[in-house]
């Protein structure tokens, strides 16, 4: 915990007693010390330079309007929990330099909880994902994600029973007091934070996962995925990334030397950025989710009932609802549309169209609103944003897309070369 406080502390090992230090401290900030009757040393206000007390206050208020927007919002029940959990994260962790301003008597109590709000941001991130890409009923927490706050916890009660002076010691002058336990409470706190980098490389790369597999089952039930990715959550991530990368430059950079308090600055200012960020876009109700008609109980093994046969089938049928029912057109069109209408169940269209025809619903769409489109495009009496409307497509950067993946140019180059054949 030396480490951490070293970041935002000055270096006060030196004053042997409040009495002995408060020239020449007095002398470094223009500010006075505040000495109790035990002469106890206690942090005032010259700790932090007045720009990053003025930012951290910025980002706790940001914090607190967001966990309180979160609570209020058209959130789910566990993105609620876990986007709150994670303003209120946030909020504590920022609040540094407030409670060392302005309740530096608490300073010994509150820093060891600043490492059990660490330790539960990961975990607060990814679920809060997770509930965002998946229709959760409850938040379900797996005990394995709980071991390390727990532990956190149990040293931050550790820290708290400790004596003011060993508090001292070990939070302001950065010395290891006599004993098994403050050692101990040290060590696993070192423990603690070489484990929290850990854990959060793994937690990123399972967000990014869930984020994959959730854009890779869109395809399989929607034409159109306009708003339904949740692009918005790739900045989030992004973010948190960079926001612990310029921490960590920080971290590298005080323990050689460097000027701290401009990237003391810059990590607030990310925060700020951060928090603004995420109350914007997560107060955005996302699109609604078509409703599920109720289903008749289907066999465990429906999808091995469908056989060749059927599949040939209901291939052609799917083929006819795009060639002569012109389906595709619809830009609302979904995977149960498409069934409805082709008199079928949603897993065996998507079956079908996986293995007889080699595609996700979502490409197999795409494919023939582009054939549609590129007789118009040759054409030229329409301009891109029309066509791409006129074939079913939500937006122009979309059509884009599509139209590159499936003819490998864009619709200008396809028009330009049919003009010279």
């Amino acid at each position: 915990m030396a480490v951490k406080v070293a970041l935002v502390c000055p270096d006060i090992s030196g004053l042997s007693s409040a009495r002995d230090g408060a020239d020449s401290f007095l002398a470094e900030c223009g500010h006075p010390l505040i000495v109790d009757d035990d002469k106890e040393l206690r942090l005032s206000s010259c700790m932090f330079a007045e720009g990053t007390i003025a930012l951290s206050a910025v980002c706790l208020g940001i914090a607190l309007a967001g966990a309180m927007s979160a609570i209020r919002g058209a959130q789910t029940g566990p993105a609620r929990f876990c986007l709150t959990m994670v303003f209120g994260v946030f909020g504590g962790i920022v609040s540094m330099p407030l409670v060392l301003t302005f309740g530096p008597s608490i300073y010994g109590f509150y820093l060891p909880v600043v490492l059990v709000l660490l330790l539960i941001l990961p975990p607060s991130v990814f679920y809060y994902v997770a509930a965002k890409t998946a229709e959760l009923p409850s938040l379900a927490i797996r005990q394995r994600d709980v071991v390390l706050p727990a532990v956190g916890g149990a040293v931050m009660i550790g820290y708290w029973l400790q004596p003011a002076q060993s508090k001292t010691a070990m939070f302001i002058d950065g010395d290891l007091p006599a004993g098994i336990v403050p050692a101990t409470l040290v060590l696993v706190t070192f423990v603690l934070i070489f484990c929290w980098v850990i854990s959060s490389c793994i937690y990123l790369v399972a967000t990014l996962k869930r984020l994959r597999a959730y854009r890779s089952k869109l395809r399989s039930l929607y034409s159109n995925l306009e708003d339904r990715e949740l692009r918005w959550l790739d900045w989030f991530v992004v973010s948190i990334v960079a926001l612990w990368g310029v921490a960590a430059v920080m971290f590298v950079a005080d323990n050689v030397g460097y000027d701290r308090i401009v990237f003391v600055d810059v990590v607030y200012i990310l925060t700020a950025c951060l928090l603004l960020f995420v109350m914007a876009f997560a107060s955005i109700a996302p699109p609604q989710i078509e409703p599920k008609e109720p289903e008749q109980p289907e066999p465990k093994y429906a999808r091995s009932a469908l056989t060749e046969t059927h599949a040939e089938q209901l291939a052609a049928r799917i083929r006819t609802a795009m060639t002569q029912d012109a389906l595709f057109l619809d830009p609302n069109l979904s995977l149960q549309k498409l069934s409805r209408h082709v008199g079928a169940l949603p897993n065996q269209v998507s079956q079908t169209l996986n293995e007889q025809m080699g595609s996700t619903f979502f490409d197999f769409v795409a494919h023939h609103r582009i054939e549609a489109a590129k007789p118009l495009i040759v054409e030229g009496a329409l301009n891109t944003l029309a066509v791409s409307l006129d074939v079913g497509f939500n937006s122009r950067s979309t059509f884009y897309k599509a139209f590159k993946r499936e003819t490998g140019m864009t619709p200008k180059a396809f028009r330009d070369a049919a003009s010279r054949r």
